[in-house]
């Protein structure tokens, strides 16, 4: 009987979202869920956003979420916590702007004749 008692148990927990998790910029329900998991909503500057209003999701936010059987937190968990390989944000870019190639090819040789006039 403790067996199933502790299956029906929920667990409720908030995930925070980072500026390069892959959740940022889209709507809530776009998320898959693994089975038994669901979204209560959102956690943003201390105002709750619920489920049904279908928020959009940004850096910062904290998504609330229960799982109905705690065999499933892990797989909710790691599904939450997705992150792009690199750093990524919807608002900033740390790469650097590069010239195109016909731009660096003529910047190239201008540069070094530049340079090699001005040392000698």
């Amino acid at each position: 009987m403790l067996k199933s008692k502790k299956a029906l148990e929920p667990n409720l927990f908030g995930v925070l979202i980072q500026e390069n998790s892959i959740y940022c910029g889209i709507h809530l329900t776009e998320i898959q869920l693994p089975d038994k998991c669901a979204f209560l909503g959102i956690l943003r500057e201390s105002q709750i956003i619920y489920a049904t209003d279908n928020p959009i999701i940004f850096a910062g936010d904290y998504i609330l979420a229960i799982a109905t059987h705690f065999m499933m937190v892990p797989a909710l968990k790691v599904t939450l916590k997705k992150i792009h390989s690199l750093y990524y944000s919807l608002n900033s870019c740390l790469l650097e702007a590069r010239p195109t190639d016909s731009q660096s090819v003529n910047s190239d040789y201008s540069d070094l004749s530049t340079a090699f006039n001005s040392t000698y």
